[in-house]
């Protein structure tokens, strides 16, 4: 089976989006998969090509565990400014389509969206390959952006939702992370019958044996993820004011559209119980965990975002450190039935101050919590399982497309 996964996100750039994809990658091609990733210039969040990497009309390399990558040019762009990062999607989404026979056959093109114009761009992409096309929709955008506010001209919001049907109708999966997602895919006629849960994973074997903090001292949790306007990571700091330092110090690695100006409160304000590290690499993470008490999710409350499961969430449970969670929906149930956390109203300072207040002073339960997590996170979310259900989903589409062309 060939497979081309079509991303505006690839490592050596930093997220949640570049881990998963990269991981998959090199699963399938352990199954004996032929797989390429054809992917921009690496330049998220900075807006800059990162050395030693050129802009430049095509590149092909192998990523270091041999997958096979394809790069085509990008307007580089930081992940802030909502003109510049539609001309940073759309040029890539120009760029692939002009440059897709590089990336050879295929039987299965996997597109990720957001962004949009990756979507929208797939479907030509697959059609000129005969591939059959599978979106992984991690977002539900436009909706996404509508509900923070992002994307509120009617008729951008328009042309977008009407590029999202069109894609939706021509894929035949369309793979979201949460039963939620599901059903709001399965109430719209363009993805009706074609939305497959299949939910997000992560990698055990990073996260085994982590040493434990100091029990003294105040609570210390990490978030470590996107720093962006869906997370309001404002709540985040606020709690940690009102709580105080002796109680919990606070940690966030990432960047995001937020990063700058939630630095520059934590200055003026003079919050120093909280540290902003900026981006770190993906295996930086479990040492971050490894010195934390316990980790926190954010997301902000709009109705969207209740059908939302956080890499970083099962990152948290996989380290055995209790998640403080300040979001209600699809995650809050998974915390309450695993016992994995704490769960918050979503920007409720005040509730979230309470519950790093209530930890620091209970070390047995957060080990208890722990390790509840770790239990789940080993039980429903291992990496190999998840690509067991890849394998089994993109040889059904790839069968039925040829099916499809040979009759």
């Amino acid at each position: 089976m060939r497979v081309v996964f079509l991303t505006h996100y690839f490592p050596p750039e930093v997220g949640a989006p570049q881990t998963r994809i990269a991981a998959l990658a090199r699963g399938l091609r352990e199954r004996g998969a032929e797989v390429t990733v054809h992917t921009g210039f690496p330049n998220y969040p900075e807006g800059r090509i990162l050395p030693p990497y050129r802009n430049r009309p095509l590149r092909r390399e192998r990523a270091r565990d041999g997958t096979r990558v394809v790069r085509s040019a990008i307007y580089a762009a930081r992940n802030a400014g909502f003109a510049r990062r539609l001309a940073n999607h759309a040029s890539f989404a120009v760029s692939a389509l002009a440059s897709a026979p590089a990336s050879g056959g295929a039987d299965v093109v996997v597109a990720e969206s957001p962004p949009l114009f990756t979507a929208g761009a797939a479907v030509p992409y697959a059609r000129a390959k005969r591939a059959a096309l599978v979106i992984n929709a991690a977002d539900l955008w436009p909706d996404s952006a509508v509900a923070i506010g992002a994307l509120s001209a009617p008729r951008a919001i328009a042309a977008a939702r009407a590029l999202e049907h069109w894609a939706y109708r021509d894929a035949a999966a369309i793979t979201v992370p949460t039963e939620g997602m599901v059903r709001l895919l399965e109430a719209q006629p363009s993805s009706r019958g074609r939305a497959v849960h299949m939910p997000p994973a992560v990698d055990l074997e990073r996260f085994e044996a982590l040493d434990r903090p100091p029990e003294h001292g105040p609570l210390r949790v990490v978030y470590a993820g996107t720093v962006g306007l869906a997370h309001g990571l404002g709540t985040l700091v606020r709690a940690a004011q009102i709580a105080g330092p002796e109680t919990v110090q606070v940690t966030i690695a990432g960047a995001g559209a937020e990063a700058p100006a939630l630095r520059a409160r934590v200055a003026e304000e003079g919050v120093a119980n909280v540290a902003l590290v900026g981006t770190v690499a993906a295996g930086a993470v479990p040492s971050l965990l490894a010195g934390a008490h316990a980790g926190v999710v954010m997301l902000r409350d709009r109705e969207l975002f209740a059908d939302a499961l956080p890499t970083k969430l099962l990152e948290c449970m996989a380290a055995g450190r209790p998640v403080v969670l300040s979001a209600r929906g699809e995650s809050a149930a998974l915390v309450e039935a695993t016992g994995s956390g704490v769960v918050v109203p979503p920007e409720d300072p005040h509730a979230l101050a309470g519950a790093f207040s209530a930890l620091r002073e209970d070390a047995e339960r957060r080990a208890r919590m722990g390790a509840a997590g770790r239990a789940a996170a080993r039980e429903r979310y291992g990496r190999r399982a998840s690509v067991d259900r890849w394998a089994a989903l993109l040889e059904r589409v790839a069968a039925q497309q040829a099916l499809r062309y040979a009759v």
